[in-house]
């Protein structure tokens, strides 16, 4: 679900107005997700830690768009990777399914140049899993204020017990602040068949130093 502003007007004034606009649809959807979280019946433990991941998007989401949305483009990807993790937590993980970016993750930082995007997953008892593709044309969805490029290796996408993994990114052309959203689908298999898809995404705000 993508989002944007057809203005390209980055004007102090747009931007600030944009930057309130944006805040609050965050705000408003999350009260949407948690409304579908009580609709599946959940019991008192994977309720609670999906109603989290949800507040904590929300919160998240809107103080980077105010923290690092410095044009209507930032604006767009901070608010649309808000939403993702909304979604995502709002359908949950059967399975354990982390991306780190050093010791981050989720909201991450990274200075320029090669970024490792960590994958870390394990199926269920008696499944395999493996990464799968995002559509049709995309391995990844990526919305960046960067160009970038991105390598993934062939094994990568073969069924396995573990995933240990890396996926590379190639910012090395980026700029001081510029934000960069990847969602990651992993898929979980039986008998070579998908059994459940899931997608993880993370957020990342380039620095010329991390320290």
């Amino acid at each position: 679900m993508l989002f944007s502003h057809n203005n390209n007007n980055d004007s102090v004034e747009s931007i600030s107005n944009y930057q309130q606009t944006c805040s609050q649809f965050i705000m408003d959807l999350s009260e949407d997700y948690l409304k579908w979280i009580e609709r599946y019946n959940l019991d008192d433990f994977e309720n609670t830690k999906r109603r989290n991941a949800i507040g904590e998007a929300r919160t998240k989401t809107s103080n980077w768009i105010y923290k690092y949305g410095n044009s209507i483009k930032k604006i767009d990807i901070i608010m649309n990777d808000g939403i993702n993790k909304m979604a995502e937590n709002t359908a949950g993980y059967p399975f354990k399914f982390d991306i780190y970016v050093g010791n981050l993750y989720r909201y991450t930082y990274h200075q320029i140049g090669e970024i490792k995007l960590r994958i870390n997953a394990i199926p269920r008892p008696k499944k395999l899993i493996r990464l799968g593709k995002y559509d049709d044309k995309n391995t990844l969805l990526v919305n960046s204020s960067s160009q970038l490029n991105y390598h993934i290796s062939k094994e990568s996408f073969e069924l396995v017990d573990v995933i240990n993994d890396y996926i590379i990114l190639d910012v090395k052309n980026g700029l001081d602040r510029d934000v960069i959203s990847v969602t990651t689908i992993l898929e979980e298999c039986e008998n070579n068949f998908v059994s459940e898809r899931r997608g993880y995404s993370t957020i990342i705000v380039l620095t010329q130093d991390v320290s």
